[in-house]
């Protein structure tokens, strides 16, 4: 009897070490999430230091393009909202806070919170082809063979150009019956790819319609840059026209890129003065007169994208909008939450923002949860302090 009981005792106990045992392994997954979680929080803190120990303009330079990132990822699962009906709904909850809502809303594409758009990856990888270069100078070449590797056939961003065209047929034919499954191709870039292939000693490669930002954020790296350069015009019309050469884009990409360059030599340089050096550039100059008007009718930022600039990626309309939230704005995620809640390309127009702040406000403007939320944040502070510092 006692040989039994011992043996029950000891069969009970081992059954209940397999029960923990289980629960331990069933924890696991989390456990290491937060762990991982955890060291990526360190590593940030780590950059951030180096970032902090940097010159104030270089400091305003790694803002500017932390900024970016980390505003068109907030602004990512919103994306091309344009049902204003909709979108009211999808944030009444969050009306306050309406930056990485966990669940995509976009009707076009999905990716998981916290993912860039493509307007991002374009500035990426020019950031990126300054990084690599030894020199850490302006190569073209070098810079285009890298928006290959981002885009192209080979690429290991996650572009499927088969699967994503089958999707394009289906919203031709107007039959989405749900939003592509991965990275929504820009067709400024497959336009780009396709002259490139074709003959990459034809430039500019960018098409002549395409209306869209993609100049400025391709840009924007380079803009930084070269900030304070007499090549600054120079170099910023090539990059530009990589990506379109409709003269409204072009002049407007432009005149972006000055503004975040004025940005990070003075932070407290008037946006709307920009006026005052543009006169070669008509529609630009158009496009500050009609911001001024809707600042001088009080109307709020919905109010003004949707009514007076309109809400799409097409320009003048995204430039207007980011102009009008940052001038209105009195911080950097004041601007970026009032562009949310407008819809539309909300993305075009954050990573406009999100530069034009993070060079105004700097490093201390940038929550740092919103850092932690967004995947490509350790990433980029990487880059840019390569870049940069």
């Amino acid at each position: 009897m006692f040989l039994f009981i011992c043996l029950f005792y000891f069969l009970l106990s081992a059954a209940e070490s397999a029960e923990v045992k289980c629960s331990e392994d069933e924890l696991s997954p989390l456990q290491n999430s937060l762990k991982e979680a955890q060291r990526k929080s360190a590593r940030i803190t780590a950059l951030l230091e180096k970032v902090h120990n940097l010159g104030e303009t270089k400091q305003r330079k790694v803002a500017a393009i932390l900024g970016a990132v980390v505003a068109d990822a907030a602004a990512r699962p919103l994306h091309w909202v344009y049902d204003n009906k909709a979108l009211l709904k999808y944030i009444e909850q969050v009306w306050e806070t309406p930056e990485f809502i966990p669940e995509n809303k976009s009707p076009f594409y999905k990716l998981p919170t916290g993912e860039n758009s493509c307007y991002w990856d374009v500035t990426e990888a020019s950031l990126t082809a300054l990084a690599n270069s030894e020199s850490r100078e302006y190569d073209y070449k070098g810079m285009c063979e890298i928006l290959v590797s981002f885009f192209g056939p080979e690429n290991t961003k996650g572009y499927d150009a088969g699967a994503f065209q089958e999707f394009k047929k289906k919203v031709q034919a107007k039959n989405i019956k749900s939003p592509y499954d991965g990275r929504y191709f820009h067709e400024a870039v497959t336009n780009f790819l396709e002259a490139y292939k074709n003959d990459e000693t034809q430039k500019p490669y960018g098409a002549a319609k395409m209306r869209s930002t993609e100049g400025f954020c391709l840009n924007l790296p380079l803009a930084l840059m070269y900030s304070d350069s007499q090549n600054f015009d120079k170099i910023s019309s090539e990059v530009i026209q990589t990506m379109t050469t409709w003269k409204t884009a072009t002049q407007l990409a432009i005149t972006a890129s000055k503004i975040v360059a004025h940005l990070v030599e003075s932070p407290s340089y008037n946006i709307l003065s920009v006026r005052d050096e543009i006169a070669e550039y008509p529609k630009a100059v158009r496009s500050i007169d009609e911001i001024r008007y809707a600042i001088s009718k009080k109307w709020d930022h919905s109010k003004a994208v949707i009514q007076e600039f309109g809400p799409a990626c097409n320009n003048p309309s995204s430039f207007q909008g980011a102009v009008h939230a940052t001038v209105t704005s009195n911080s950097y995620t004041e601007a970026v939450r009032k562009t949310i809640r407008a819809g539309g390309c909300n993305c075009s127009r954050a990573l406009f923002i999100g530069a034009m702040c993070g060079a105004k406000y700097g490093m201390e403007g940038i929550p740092r949860d919103w850092i932690e939320r967004t995947y490509n944040a350790e990433k980029v502070l990487s880059l840019a302090l390569k870049v940069y510092s």
